[in-house]
């Protein structure tokens, strides 16, 4: 047998077995979650209830209103108007300047609004789908409120350390906008078509697309707010806070804040958790996003708002009051080293230059 042969016959082994693997996914989670649920079932009502508490308290009142103004924006054409200022990051991200109209919302608003406005784009025919495939990678951020008022004030009580974060973040949003600019290739739309109906046609759609992207957001949460009580009662405390963190950002950032480093928190934001995951999943309404490439890029977000935030640490001394129960000032000496912040930033680096050169081999062979 041939090498390309035989290649070609791993190859297709693999997809049948990946393919067999997904279809018995789906009946692995049935098995496995029913005992869990019924056994864990005083943790799980638990679960449900503090998911419904954040929801109602929280998630509806600080999104819901922003997310219909973000859909009447772009059903009634302003988006245009508001993207025509920043068409050279567009560039540098490889997406047409209507792109930002989801970036920008998304690093305003928080994690689910730049999806649901990709997926706006999209239907209005601003974007082709490769176009709002590559702007949902992209447009996933943590707002300045979650970043500044949830996690520096209330969980730190350091608001240098939520400006520290929120840079972080912004720095990460954009690096990883650029990489997957060079990374994913698009296509342009067919064809423009116009915002729907006039100014009352277009209010009223925002208000339902709003209004769906609300409940679907608000179930996911619920979900995992009680996957994370059922990790809790069966996992130890320090690998719960870390699977909470990578399950849900909101829970995982409450356990995280005060046991671990400030920059591990930082990924965490970045990588933004399953529950956001399967939240921006449902907003993109029509949108096909390969999950596996946006899985890689909130690694990639993650690894980068943590490195941008160790060397933050280094160069800004803040209160160790963080971190722990003394108030000595925290300076770069202690919490980074010019050594360490380099050896991080070159395994980012060499991370992040691996997974492309695995995306241009993957291109090539697809072609």
């Amino acid at each position: 047998m041939s090498r390309g042969a035989y290649i070609l016959s791993v190859t297709s082994y693999m997809s049948k077995l990946l393919f067999r693997i997904g279809n018995i996914t789906p009946l692995m989670i049935v098995v496995i979650g029913a005992p869990f649920a019924v056994i864990y079932s005083d943790e799980c009502s638990k679960g449900i209830g503090k998911g419904i508490g954040f929801c109602t308290g929280v998630l509806v009142p600080s999104l819901f209103i922003f997310m219909i103004l973000t859909a009447f924006l772009i059903k009634s054409g302003g988006a245009a108007m508001i993207s025509r200022p920043f068409g050279w990051p567009a560039r540098m991200m490889g997406l047409p300047r209507e792109s930002m109209a989801a970036v920008l919302p998304a690093m305003i608003g928080g994690y689910p609004i730049g999806a649901g406005c990709a997926a706006l784009l999209y239907e209005g025919g601003q974007l082709s789908e490769s176009e709002a495939e590559k702007t949902a990678v992209i447009a996933v951020a943590a707002g300045p409120g979650f970043i500044m008022n949830y996690v520096g004030r209330s969980l730190l009580n350091s608001p240098q350390a939520g400006n520290i974060l929120l840079i972080s973040q912004i720095i990460a949003v954009l690096l990883t906008g650029i990489i997957a600019g060079r990374l994913i290739p698009c296509s342009p739309p067919p064809r423009r078509r116009e915002p729907v109906g006039g100014t009352a046609g277009a209010f009223v759609a925002s208000v339902r697309s709003a209004a769906d992207a609300t409940f679907a957001m608000c179930a996911m949460v619920v979900l995992f707010s009680a996957v994370i009580e059922v990790v809790s009662a069966v996992a130890d405390s320090g690998a719960a806070d870390i699977i909470s963190a990578f399950l849900e950002v909101t829970t995982g950032c409450n356990r995280l804040s005060g046991h671990v480093p400030l920059y591990v928190t930082a990924f965490f934001i970045g990588f933004g958790g399953l529950s956001v995951h399967w939240q921006i999943f449902a907003s993109l309404g029509k949108v096909r996003v390969r999950r596996w490439l946006f899985f890689l890029f909130r690694i990639i977000e993650g690894i980068i708002c943590m490195a941008a935030t160790y060397i933050f640490l280094m160069i800004t001394p803040i209160q160790t009051a963080v971190f722990s129960s003394s108030d000595a000032p925290l300076s770069g000496d202690s919490s980074a080293t010019m050594v360490g912040s380099g050896a991080l930033i070159l395994a980012s680096l060499c991370f992040i230059a691996s997974v492309s050169s695995r995306i241009r081999r993957l291109r090539i062979c697809a072609e």
